[in-house]
């Protein structure tokens, strides 16, 4: 038997309430809590649980477990009775709360990460699994929300993704290396926008300085796909109509691998070689 939850008196009269004097049936929450609903729900838990009955008027909270009043610091007897939304505080405008709302229409389960505010006014993630639930011999339908604060995780994953953006935005200087010759050292990920900016840059760069070789070393990239190939191939040819080499440096194995991939077999005809060193060794002996 499941220990007695201090907001059970007050379910067994929130329908009755709502209601005022009209002559309906009252539901006797407690009794279904007890047996079959608060096992079901608890088969779910891996935080904070809240219930709601959305048979009566704006689909109110019922039920609260202590997992939920840790979590958002509101205390039961406090919230028995509202709909969760006073969770979101301002931000009601998130795209999730749409398709959390649709769900309940349609009474289907859904999981959603959306804002939620503590009573403090502290914001956190809440990763919200959304489940319908019927119970007894009526099939009355009501919803568990299972609660986890994922803020910890969210704020990692934003860290990353700030990192990696200014990895990829990350303008790369072209640096001159010799009399003849200058390096482009590639950083990150080749986007389609990264590709033409720098595309451009090279070819004023080219046009300004008329280098005999330019250099582009590709060990600092992240990513070897088609960008890159056709990339490279477009910068060659910019190049060639002024008169400069493209020299490649720093393909690691798997990349020349994927080189046969992305033309078809055919060779790039442009010379490669493991390190910026080498190919400057061999600039410098061709010039000699």
């Amino acid at each position: 038997m499941l220990p007695a939850h201090p907001c059970r008196q007050s379910l067994k009269l929130l329908y009755w309430k709502k209601k005022g004097a009209t002559k309906v049936r009252q539901y006797d929450y407690s009794q279904i809590f007890r047996d079959t609903f608060i096992k079901e729900a608890i088969d779910r838990v891996g935080a904070g649980i809240v219930i709601t009955d959305p048979s009566l008027e704006d689909n109110p909270i019922i039920y609260v477990n202590k997992g939920f009043e840790t979590l958002t610091n509101y205390q039961a007897v406090d919230i028995l009775g509202k709909n969760c939304r006073f969770l979101q505080q301002g931000a009601k405008d998130q795209p999730q709360l749409q398709h959390l709302r649709n769900a309940i229409a349609k009474k289907e389960s859904i999981v959603v990460t959306i804002k939620n505010y503590r009573k403090n006014g502290e914001m956190f993630w809440n990763e919200l699994s959304l489940y319908p639930i019927y119970i007894g011999e009526e099939k009355k339908l009501f919803f568990v929300g299972i609660q986890k604060d994922i803020t910890v995780q969210k704020e990692s994953e934003q860290l990353i993704k700030e990192y990696i953006d200014e990895i990829n935005n990350l303008s790369t200087p072209i640096i001159s290396v010799q009399k003849n010759a200058s390096v482009l050292p590639l950083i990150g990920n080749l986007t389609e926008e990264r590709f033409s900016q720098m595309v451009t840059n090279i070819a004023e760069y080219a046009a300004r300085t008329k280098e005999n070789y330019f250099i582009i070393d590709l060990q600092g990239l992240l990513k070897y796909d088609e960008t890159v190939q056709q990339g490279i191939i477009r910068i060659k040819d910019i190049l060639a109509l002024m008169g400069t080499e493209l020299i490649i440096t720093g393909m690691q194995v798997n990349m020349a691998i994927d080189t046969i991939e992305y033309t078809y077999g055919k060779k790039l005809n442009m010379r490669v070689y493991p390190t910026c060193r080498d190919a400057l060794e061999a600039i410098s002996a061709t010039d000699a």
